[in-house]
């Protein structure tokens, strides 16, 4: 399917579903922001004053040149920037929500413009959304797939959330902007993209285990395209035109995958769990973090031996996860009573997943299905290194000790069920949490295949 000609509109799937695509414009074109303007208008309909909220970089970058876009086609616009936090870029939290809705309910535009990419896209779009009106988004880097999704993730009071909000009008990128970005989040962005092949084997066991909703057209929607930066991930790394405009294409697929299904589940599973985990302790602790989708390559890896793990077991003994969750690990009360409420709910529903692990024949048949979805680490460590991605757990900050004990808190962080979980219920974790990291996440790892 064309996604280019089903935008705004809505159609059967055979899923069963009526899928309505909020999503009306999608432009990746080196003239995207003087067509804002008009992209306004066909979008919004009459529109007098626009909010272009930008932070201090992507002002330099693209946040200025749109707010002229918009004032030289006559629109009342007002800037506004998010600021830095001390040394550090903004974040996407309730106070600096807050701040920002304050400020917007003060200027109160007809639309909001976000010009940035991944924290300022969903500042603006939780903003815009519990104020009632539309925005849109000028992209300014291919970092992650969040730009035409539904979904905002933010940290509420220390805890990483999923939330429900609008997804954009219209998306656009000029191809110079996201091809001169900073590297680091271009291979963010590959990192995040490359997370459906495991994403879509946790949502088909959460199919399996609990009937869940399963669309097969959304878990393949960049399937067309995908070949043109995994054939030769050296292209992303070189910043190579054709490459990155696949990445960008298939970012804005996969979080249109999840505005269509409603959750996460197409593009997000336990692989992003380690980058909410690193990103929380963070916070917990005072400390940095790096890029969302560098952190979530890495888990892509980790999720990938998981699964090759837990795949290997013939009759795996149905075990369960730890009763409680490690208050001192995470020590801030608030944060604890949030994880508690996720946590708790997650082990009141494990009984068909320890009951299929317990059948022979309904084993084998979910083995079969998930062996022909996910892939080896070997391939996936692969794509990381040759895109130039983060590949060790030292690459993105990490100390050894550190990666461990995100590796054995991040089942604690959300209800849904995923690899990470079930590699607790096979047996794999904890046990074999400092082989993993020896053989996939170190430097010195001892794979068969080339560190």
């Amino acid at each position: 399917m064309d996604l280019s000609q089903r935008l705004g509109t809505s159609f059967e799937c055979e899923c069963g579903r009526a899928h309505q695509i909020p999503v009306r414009r999608f432009l990746y074109d080196g003239s995207a922001v003087d067509s804002l303007p008009q992209i306004i208008r066909e979008s919004c309909g009459p529109v007098r004053r626009v909010a272009v909220v930008a932070d201090v970089r992507t002002w330099e970058v693209c946040g200025a040149k749109t707010l002229n876009a918009l004032a030289t086609a006559r629109l009342d616009t007002t800037r506004i920037i998010v600021p830095d936090r001390g040394s550090r870029g903004p974040m996407c939290d309730d106070g600096t929500h807050q701040s920002l809705l304050d400020r917007l309910r003060g200027v109160r535009p007809d639309v909001v413009a976000a010009v940035g990419s991944g924290v300022i896209n969903d500042l603006s779009k939780w903003s815009s959304f519990e104020l009632g009106i539309p925005y849109l988004v000028v992209a300014t880097a291919a970092s992650m797939n969040g730009y035409s999704a539904a979904n905002v993730a933010p940290t509420i009071a220390g805890v990483k959330m999923l939330i429900r909000a609008r997804a954009p009008l219209a998306v656009i990128a000029e191809p110079s902007i996201i091809e001169r970005a900073p590297r680091e989040m271009t291979t963010a962005g590959f990192g995040d993209v490359i997370a459906k092949h495991q994403s879509n084997a946790d949502w088909l066991v959460n199919r399996r285990l609990f009937d869940e909703y399963y669309c097969g057209f959304c878990a393949g929607i960049v399937g067309d395209i995908e070949h043109l930066y995994l054939d030769h991930p050296e292209d992303i790394r070189d910043s190579k035109p054709d490459a990155v405009k696949a990445l960008f294409e298939a970012l804005f697929g996969t979080g249109l995958a999840m505005t269509l299904v409603g959750t996460s589940a197409p593009a997000s599973g336990g692989e992003h769990l380690l980058s909410h985990t690193l990103d929380m302790m963070a916070e917990v602790r005072g400390e940095s973090h790096d890029l969302h989708g560098r952190q979530v390559g890495i888990g892509t890896l980790l999720s990938a031996a998981l699964y090759q793990r837990v795949l290997a077991a013939e009759n795996p003994t149905a075990r369960d996860l730890p009763a409680a969750v490690d208050d001192n690990f995470w020590a801030v009360p608030s944060v604890v009573a949030a994880i508690k409420e996720q946590y708790n709910a997650k082990r009141q529903c494990l009984t068909p997943a320890r009951e299929t692990l317990g059948k022979t024949n309904e084993w084998d048949t979910l083995r079969e299905k998930l062996s022909t979805e996910v892939k080896s680490p070997q391939v996936i460590r692969d794509w990381l290194q040759r895109a130039g991605g983060a590949v060790y757990y030292a690459d993105i900050g990490c100390s050894r000790e550190r990666i461990r004990a995100a590796i054995l808190h991040m089942h604690e962080i959300r209800k849904r069920f995923s690899i990470v979980d079930l590699a607790w219920l096979a047996g794999v974790l904890p046990g074999a949490v400092d082989e993993l990291i020896d053989e996939w996440l170190s430097e010195n790892c001892s794979s068969t295949m080339p560190c």
